[in-house]
């Protein structure tokens, strides 16, 4: 434990950093709000919740190939120019909402800012490889995991006092002012090597190819990407069907944020729980266990109580299975080759929303014909046999070659 918080005091000390954390952050608080306040401004002026759930669908559709196309512009401009490009067309399309434009408008706005997140998230991913070094990198891993869970418990927070205290429309326009300072924050970087750009890297669709390439040719890539979607296509549940859940304990509607919250508090945990550095095949193994002996303890819980605090502590313990992303993330770090680290994240991030969606059209079905703790302790049990193959079928890195070296 006194080496791990030894790492990530480094990585704190490290001036960049602390600038990427920051501009994470800020512009994460506001988009968890901004997505709030816009689900409430549609709902309020279209009485439709098909439009409301609409909004937030084409924010996801950027992630099914378009926001993969401009990720690889970050290859040719460098990371830290794309990361506030990207942040100033957000803050600009905000703005525009919070003006009050027709709802189609509105949906086209939210469209282009979906656009931005996948290049801006390849972006940011590469960025913190560059501005670290393989000691630090994994604990930068683990710090960006614990900011993006505190964001989106804070960001909901944030998000519902603005609406009840300034309106949703104005809520907009605040979200609009996060991005803008976040941009600010990153413009620190400019010296660092993230900002270097690569004029010739392939960008386009030779871009995308070149994003796809080392999921196919690399073993240790491809192994981590299958456990991190496989395991967060079933992690993603608890909080997408915690309505229906509380409602079918008996719980009062207000009860479905704080419960989800408990999500948030498990995965900051799980965090510290998971392997941090070290031999990548080492990881891997120590993630399959740990993450598959939470969710099979999540599973139990799930079906054998309906006392509601040890179905609270299960959902905690879910938590625990989201962190899967953190050791995951590190392996693929240190894997991925410089040129194209930007798409092929995006691309891996693409697979892991397209698996969300499945998972989630399949719990809600699976929650209606049965009921939402079967279909939570399926997704458990799923995940746990997910774990299993890859302790099963184990990836030794030692003898496989570098990704660099794969042609």
């Amino acid at each position: 434990m006194t080496t791990r918080r030894a790492a990530i005091g480094a990585t704190l000390r490290n001036p960049w950093c602390r600038r990427v954390f920051a501009a994470q952050l800020v512009s994460g608080l506001g988009d968890w709000a901004g997505r709030l306040a816009l689900s409430v401004l549609v709902y309020e002026r279209s009485d439709s919740a098909l439009l409301a759930a609409l909004t937030i669908a084409v924010t996801l559709v950027p992630w099914l190939g378009p926001g993969q196309l401009l990720a690889t512009s970050s290859e040719r401009f460098g990371r830290v120019q794309v990361m506030r490009a990207t942040d100033l067309v957000r803050g600009l399309m905000f703005a525009v909402m919070a003006a009050g434009p027709p709802l189609p408008v509105l949906l086209v706005l939210a469209f282009v800012a979906g656009l931005c997140v996948p290049p801006f998230a390849g972006a940011r991913a590469s960025a913190l490889v560059e501005i670290t070094d393989e000691e630090t990198y994994p604990s930068a891993v683990a710090v960006y995991a614990m900011i993006a869970q505190a964001e989106m418990v804070l960001g909901y927070v944030v998000g519902g006092a603005l609406v009840a205290t300034i309106g949703a429309q104005a809520a907009l326009g605040a979200n609009a002012v996060t991005f803008v300072v976040s941009a600010a924050v990153l413009s620190g970087l400019a010296g660092s090597p993230a900002a270097a750009p690569n004029r010739d890297a392939e960008a386009g669709w030779r871009g995308v190819a070149a994003g796809v390439r080392p999921w196919r040719t690399d073993p240790v890539c491809r192994r981590a990407l299958m456990l991190f979607v496989g395991v967060s296509a079933c992690s993603v549940l608890p909080e997408a069907i915690v309505v229906p859940f509380v409602d079918s304990v008996g719980g009062a509607p207000g009860w479905a944020g704080p419960i989800a919250a408990v999500v948030a508090l498990g995965a900051a945990f799980g965090t510290w729980w998971m392997p941090l550095g070290g031999d990548l095949d080492r990881v891997l193994i120590g993630t399959a266990w740990r993450v598959g002996a939470a969710a099979a303890a999540a599973a139990v819980m799930f079906v054998a109580w309906s006392s509601l605090p040890v179905l609270v502590v299960a959902y905690a313990v879910t938590g625990l299975v989201d962190a899967v992303t953190v050791p995951t993330n590190q392996v693929v770090g240190r894997r991925l080759p410089p040129e194209g680290r930007a798409a092929a994240i995006t691309v891996a991030l693409g697979v892991q929303n397209t698996a969300h969606v499945v998972s989630i059209t399949l719990a809600g079905l699976v929650a209606d014909v049965t009921s939402p703790r079967l279909a939570l302790a399926a997704a458990m049990t799923l995940a746990t046999l997910v774990c299993g193959w890859s302790l099963v079928r184990p990836i030794r890195t030692t003898v496989v070659a570098d990704a660099a070296a794969v042609p």
